[in-house]
């Protein structure tokens, strides 16, 4: 098969759906098809076809419609048994959103503001911003743009928003949840790095608590600082490692408050993520919202249990009690407190350890990709009129 692969920015090494793609792109070109990426900025690969989209960079908005339109034109000189797009694009038979639903996200996004007065004042923002109503405007498109065949989710999550946000057939959404790299990500790279990891930390026994994100507000890491706080009341020793890129400063100050700072280890940015799982005992992302979480998986697969919250797409292979739990509110900072103490106890986090490995077994690369090829040819068979929309309103 002739594939394209639509996304604004072509760049594995960020992760995020850059990675998911690369590994997708990898895995099709290992089966013999032939692999094309259009985007505007990428990383070069020697066996993948470069396409460039050109955008007007200046402002922020007319970024977005031009990589819309140049992307459609683009695509549609070119002859594809599939076009995939996973970000904010047209043109496509298969979509393959990774953002979620953008009105479940606006909505969620909303309730990780604590403070009402920047949550009224980002309400109006919002209301009165031309991207954040193209934006919109395009989601429901693509979601409902009669020449996409197919629609991945990849959450039982998202596919349910879908449904309710834009009346969507369910026959034309397949879920497919994301691969993880069972070698890159492996229990067995404990014993090579947890130790490694832990002196230049100057960590040793302590139960070390994991949280990882770019966006520490709609991520909730105040709900996380707030239920370290709850466990210093406990005595418990632990430490919490926070990676990723934002600002620390008013977590810092919180965490202050709550006495529990010196818990706290602030890495920003690192490379090889893997070597801290292997460091770490227990995996937490208490997001407001997130489509499907690849850190969620990544984890699992290192053999960190996972607690999440119910608006991660990723929660959905996860089986409470059992190799992590799943809150059903992510502000219920004293349930996430809770959760977290269990896994002080070395029998408990042992045994949820092992079920989570088992887990991620499940989930292999190689099955995402031959569910998608799956989807591929369902496409490439069946014309469009085999599936129509909802008549709902």
């Amino acid at each position: 098969m002739r594939i394209a692969l639509n996304i604004y920015k072509f760049l594995p090494s960020k992760g995020g759906g850059e990675g998911y793609l690369a590994s997708l792109a990898n895995q099709l070109i290992e089966r013999g098809h032939e692999v094309h990426i259009f985007a505007n900025e990428w990383e070069n690969h020697n066996l993948i076809h470069f396409h460039t989209i050109p955008v007007i960079r200046y402002p922020k908005f007319l970024k977005e419609v031009s990589f819309v339109i140049n992307s459609r034109r683009r695509l549609a000189e070119n002859d594809f048994d599939i076009v995939q797009v996973v970000g904010r694009a047209l043109g496509m038979n298969v979509f393959n959103p990774h953002c979620g639903v953008e009105e479940a996200w606006i909505k969620q996004d909303f309730l990780s503001i604590s403070n009402p007065v920047n949550r009224v004042l980002k309400h109006i923002t919002r209301f009165f911003s031309l991207r954040q109503r193209f934006i919109l405007w395009l989601d429901k498109k693509q979601y409902t743009d009669k020449n996409v065949s197919r629609i991945i989710a990849i959450s039982e999550m998202i596919k349910n928003d879908i449904i309710k946000y834009h009346h969507v057939n369910p026959q034309k959404i397949k879920v497919i949840y994301n691969g993880v790299d069972l070698q890159r990500f492996n229990p067995a790279i404990t014993k090579k790095f947890r130790g490694i990891v832990r002196k230049k930390l100057f960590i040793s026994e302590e139960f070390v608590i994991l949280y990882v994100s770019n966006n520490f507000r709609l991520k909730g890491l105040t709900i996380l600082v707030k239920a370290l706080g709850e466990l210093k009341k406990s005595h418990k020793e632990f430490k919490a490692l926070i990676i990723g890129r934002g600002r620390d400063t008013s977590y810092s100050k919180l965490a202050k408050r709550l006495n529990c700072l010196e818990n706290l280890i602030f890495l920003g940015h690192v490379n090889g993520i893997e070597k801290y799982y292997a460091a770490s005992d227990l995996y937490v992302h208490p997001t407001f919202y997130d489509s499907c979480s690849l850190v969620v998986t990544e984890a699992l697969a290192s053999g960190l249990p996972v607690i999440t919250t119910r608006y991660d797409g990723a929660s959905g292979v996860i089986e409470d009690g059992v190799d992590g739990f799943v809150l059903q509110d992510p502000l219920d900072y004293r349930t996430l407190a809770g959760k977290i103490s269990l896994f002080f106890d070395e029998g408990f986090r042992q045994k949820a350890s092992i079920a989570a490995r088992e887990k991620a077994e499940k989930y292999p690369e190689e099955r995402n990709c031959e569910e998608t090829i799956e989807v591929y040819n369902e496409v490439i068979k069946k014309p469009n009129e085999d599936i129509i929309l909802s008549s709902r309103p």
